[in-house]
């Protein structure tokens, strides 16, 4: 294994074990098993290498939303599940709770706005939307940002909604779904 990808390992490991703030060079460097210059050499700062390590770890967490998207049958059911699973990502993986949870760090703080990573992601997760309803293409961005502001706050706080797992889903499908314009089209009465 090359020493970036070790280093990168490592960082993951620390940024699960001790958290953004905990996290040390020394503490990287010492489970890579390198030296703290080599580290220096191949991220510059902790910041970058933070950044680096949760960049590939955000890659590895869109792919296995991804799959449970891919899965999905209706664009209301890519939408919702991809939603879901990554709700469970963010709150599962303790390196990614300086995105998840950005009041426990300054770091996520200062990354905290809807920037073109976070975009181009969802956008990525939600791509089997654009198999079901390729004319939604000219409306990805603006999706991809209605489904981030969905996704954080049910990461951030927890309500009656999000009691269980089909209670959440239910009201994905009541409230996001809708709000994304892929609920099923109403048919019309035949009163006449």
């Amino acid at each position: 294994m090359d020493v970036r990808r070790r280093i990168l390992d490592a960082a993951v490991e620390v940024l699960a074990a001790a958290g953004f703030e905990a996290a040390s060079l020394s503490e990287v460097a010492a489970r890579a098993g390198v030296s703290r210059p080599t580290v220096y050499r191949h991220f510059g700062t902790r910041e970058q290498l933070v950044s680096a390590a949760l960049l590939r770890l955000s890659g590895e967490v869109v792919e296995r939303i991804w799959a449970t998207a891919n899965a999905a049958g209706s664009p209301a059911e890519v939408v919702v599940e991809a939603t879901l699973r990554a709700r469970y990502e963010f709150r599962t993986q303790p390196a990614l709770a300086p995105v998840a949870f950005p009041e426990r760090s300054t770091f996520a703080l200062a990354r905290a706005s809807m920037s073109t990573e976070a975009i181009a992601m969802t956008k990525r997760f939600l791509a089997p939307l654009l198999d079901h309803r390729p004319e939604l293409a000219d409306e990805m961005d603006e999706i991809a940002e209605t489904v981030i502001r969905f996704l954080l706050s049910l990461v951030w706080f927890d309500g009656a909604a999000g009691a269980d797992e089909d209670a959440l889903r239910g009201y994905l499908h009541r409230r996001l779904v809708p709000a994304l314009g892929l609920a099923p089209a109403r048919r019309e009465s035949g009163v006449g």
